[in-house]
């Protein structure tokens, strides 16, 4: 969903918005390292103010995902529900020729190409930020066997194969002082 900056009243807009599963996955798998997809359609409600040019979106959004663990491999559930404030500034007033670093300014403000605001990119985004930096199904995941690959979190390994070699299995000769 697109908006034109200069439509938005002065006293703001609010929208509520909901993003079909289908629509979200496609989006999704647009990304070649996706490991993820959504089990509900993206909803929520924004409102969006324009104040001289400067985009402010404030609002909630909330998908389930199906996810897959770093550690384990195996597809979990989770809830993405963020409350975010996103501001955006027309990209040419905020890329000059004689700006040559960044300030902080620049890095609380987004940008947009001064004529509208693409609320799909906007939502998306909020859906990466809400997500973890590491993707576990648990905290105490203990992941797969390096040697046999069975789950560890389901059962016990009984493999009696050694350990592969790794550049680190060195480190177990290590003696230290002390």
């Amino acid at each position: 969903m697109k908006i034109r900056v200069k439509r938005i009243p002065e006293e703001g807009k609010k929208y509520a918005f909901k993003v079909d599963t289908k629509k979200a996955n496609r989006y999704f798998t647009l990304l070649k390292t996706s490991d993820f997809s959504a089990t509900t359609d993206l909803e929520g409600r924004i409102e969006v103010s324009n104040l001289e040019g400067m985009v402010i979106v404030e609002g909630n959004i909330e998908v389930n995902l199906k996810m897959r663990c770093s550690r384990c491999l195996g597809p979990f559930p989770y809830l993405v529900s963020r409350h975010f404030r996103s501001v955006y500034a027309p990209f040419s007033e905020t890329c000059q020729e004689e700006d040559v670093e960044l300030k902080s300014y620049d890095m609380d403000v987004s940008t947009y190409n001064g004529v509208d605001l693409d609320l799909d990119n906007v939502l998306f985004e909020q859906v990466f930020l809400g997500m973890p930096a590491q993707i576990l199904c648990r905290p105490d995941c203990k992941g797969l066997c390096p040697a046999c690959g069975v789950n560890l979190n389901h059962e016990t390994c009984r493999c009696d194969a050694p350990i592969p070699h790794t550049p680190f299995t060195v480190l177990k000769k290590l003696k230290l002082k002390g």
